[in-house]
């Protein structure tokens, strides 16, 4: 098959994005398929003289099919609708983010595709975008590259815990309820901001999009589509934040040694265990990584997986995740992955120091978890099961 990858240039060079295009370009040549890269300057924008160009490789090339990566190729696609010979081409959205985050709603295409990283995103997308039609939906979460495990050479193994996230302190309060809040984005439902943060609370590991139908009954003002994404954002924002400081700050105060790589961490008053890098690229974290026993996740994709915990399993660096969902099933602690509720965070904190109180339990816990991921999830095993599902239908 022959496959449009459409490559938004105004991205991070060294960021996660550049990291899935060779990925993905890599996975397909693998397979032998033909990758046919397209590059456009800035994401959810075609210029005149991109969409030109866009038609002149569409009429010499004849692809089968467009893998979108988080879709920030959506204005090609007008390109794609009016093209005679195109027009029905399987084009796949592969998001990365929350429904409300992606622009999967302004892609123009009679056989569109949603892959998402969680499986909960599909009854998300219901509720943001009632009028959708999708040619089909499918489980797609960010995979690893063989090419990416550095845990044979690395020097040492001298990071006891490892934690990479950015921390945004204005967005830790229920800014939907301070007008003059410099996060604020628009016109906030405060009822059902307020029901959505305290249902997702109350119940941490129960599927979003039902709290989110939970907090609509109280306020049936909220609206399908911009409104609705306007209200998810905020909340899902803040709990994000929530999570990844209460993660954070339970671990180090357990007193083991702790690496926070990202910004906004310096806002906190954190313990001398813990050593502060404000930010790295991509590869730099699978080099962290491989240098990690243990490393913390955490995150509002319940029933879903964040890209960085298949890099840390690739890297033998045992994975502790609130992301209780899906990994539970599909890979579970008995091959390296292990969970903690956001409720019982003293339980983390207990449960990380008897780890790594135990290095040969250790050492087993990260070599079942680097097996299983490049047993069934390398970009290979996503490429593949992404085509045998749009050639199927």
């Amino acid at each position: 098959m022959r496959i449009v990858l459409p490559f938004c240039l105004g991205t991070p060079p060294r960021g996660f994005y550049h990291e899935f295009m060779a990925a993905i370009a890599e996975a397909l040549l693998e397979l032998g398929h033909t990758p046919l890269p397209f590059a456009f300057a800035r994401m959810l924008e075609a210029r005149p003289e991109e969409a030109q160009a866009l038609g002149r490789m569409l009429d010499s090339e004849r692809p089968d099919a467009a893998i979108d990566v988080a879709g920030w190729g959506c204005a090609l696609t007008q390109v794609l609708a009016k093209h005679p010979h195109l027009g029905s081409m399987a084009y796949v959205a592969l998001l990365l983010d929350q429904p409300h985050n992606q622009p999967l709603n302004g892609i123009s295409s009679p056989r569109l595709y949603g892959a998402y990283p969680d499986l909960d995103h599909p009854a998300q997308v219901r509720l943001l975008f009632p009028g959708i039609r999708l040619a089909g939906e499918m489980l797609a979460p960010p995979a690893i590259r063989r090419s990416r495990d550095y845990f044979a050479t690395a020097t040492e193994r001298d990071i006891d815990v490892l934690y990479v996230g950015n921390l945004s302190p204005r967005c830790l309060a229920r800014f939907w309820s301070d007008p003059t809040h410099p996060v604020r984005e628009g016109d906030y439902d405060v009822p059902f901001c307020d029901a959505l943060f305290e249902a997702v609370l109350a119940e941490p590991k129960r599927s979003f999009h039902l709290a989110v139908k939970a907090a609509l009954l109280q306020s049936p003002k909220v609206r399908p589509g911009r409104h609705l994404q306007i209200q998810l954002r905020a909340v899902e924002m803040c709990l994000r934040q929530c999570f990844r400081r209460d993660a954070v700050l339970a671990v180090a105060r357990s007193g083991v040694n702790l690496l926070v790589v990202g910004r906004g961490w310096e806002s906190l008053r954190l313990p001398g265990n813990v050593k502060i890098i404000a930010q790295t690229d991509y590869e730099g974290l699978f080099r962290l990584a491989a240098r990690a026993k243990v490393s913390l996740d955490a995150s509002t994709y319940i029933d879903g997986v964040n890209d960085r915990v298949f890099s840390y399993a690739l890297n033998h660096s045992v994975c502790f995740t609130n992301a209780t969902g899906l990994l539970r099933t599909l890979i579970g602690e008995e091959r390296g992955i292990f969970f903690y509720s956001i409720r019982d965070l003293e339980a983390l904190a207990e449960s990380i120091k008897g780890l790594l109180g135990s290095p040969e339990r250790l050492r087993e816990a990260g070599e079942r978890a680097h097996e299983t991921v490049l047993g069934a999830h390398t970009w290979r095993h996503r490429v593949s099961n992404l085509l045998s599902q749009i050639t199927a239908s």
